[in-house]
């Protein structure tokens, strides 16, 4: 295991340790693994369900654009065969299940028809369950953290070559979704222990069962892995995710913090 992504690039690896050693070094960053995402697993703050949906609605304006990045980068991809693959994982965004996934979803103890919607809507049933309104959320104000966020995240998939965007939306993002999720859940079922499956289906789908997408796209940075400017150009795109998910991350980790702090003295 190299130490850094700079150490990775130069490293003499096949393109399958390459892309293997890049997906760990985001599954240990401090973007899946966040002080907030360990302080929500924990529980450890004294209001869950207001940090939550306080997180959670910034989250949502990310959210609620995944078929946008998705989109994004299948137009900078290069091979046929490439967006053929990641239209797939569209499909599956809008809500399509095949036979092996909906066994994969009855096995995790998940009700295949309750999958069976568009992501943003699936989040927006969540937003309902816990007394949100996905369509007022996203008519205020986000926080300045959260474009910043959206904008360099879009930006990488849209504008950058096919490997910035395939780093930035597969190793940086699918790669690590399943681990930051598993956080999230815990913390869910934490504030609201009576909450359905079915309502927080979102959480359940993306930390147990929702793999499948980042081994799509997996197997497309392999194929864009084979010489130095490939793996330059997702270990790039990588970093730029990671460092923009961690900025967030960041932002909100002290927002809810000092809202904490002001319940705190106010009580």
């Amino acid at each position: 295991m190299h130490s850094t992504m700079t150490e990775l690039v130069w490293a003499n690896l096949s393109a399958e340790e390459f892309v293997a050693n890049l997906q760990m070094l985001a599954i240990q960053s401090p973007a899946a693994n966040h002080p907030l995402l360990l302080a929500i697993e924990r529980g450890e703050f004294h209001d869950m369900g207001a940090a939550l949906r306080d997180l959670l609605s910034q989250y949502y304006f990310y959210s609620y654009r995944f078929t946008q990045y998705l989109t994004a980068v299948s137009s900078r991809l290069e091979q046929p065969q490439h967006r053929a693959a990641l239209m797939g994982n569209l499909s599956e965004e809008i809500g399509k299940l095949d036979p092996a996934h909906e066994a994969e979803l009855r096995q995790a103890g998940i009700n295949p028809d309750d999958v069976r919607y568009p992501h943003p809507l699936l989040f927006r049933r969540f937003l309902v369950a816990v007394g949100m309104d996905a369509k007022q959320i996203l008519e205020s104000k986000p926080d300045v953290a959260t474009v910043a966020w959206i904008e360099t995240f879009h930006g990488v998939c849209s504008t950058g070559s096919q490997e910035q965007a395939v780093g930035a939306l597969g190793v940086a993002t699918e790669g690590i979704v399943r681990f930051m999720y598993a956080y999230l859940l815990k913390g869910i079922q934490k504030a609201w222990p009576g909450l359905s499956i079915r309502d927080r289906v979102f959480f359940d789908l993306h930390a147990m069962v929702d793999d499948d997408h980042a081994k799509v796209l997996r197997q497309i940075a392999v194929d864009l892995a084979q010489g130095f400017e490939g793996r330059m150009g997702l270990a790039v795109g990588t970093l730029k995710a990671l460092d923009a998910r961690k900025n967030f991350f960041d932002h909100m980790h002290a927002r809810l913090q000092r809202r904490a702090e002001k319940a705190s003295q106010a009580a």
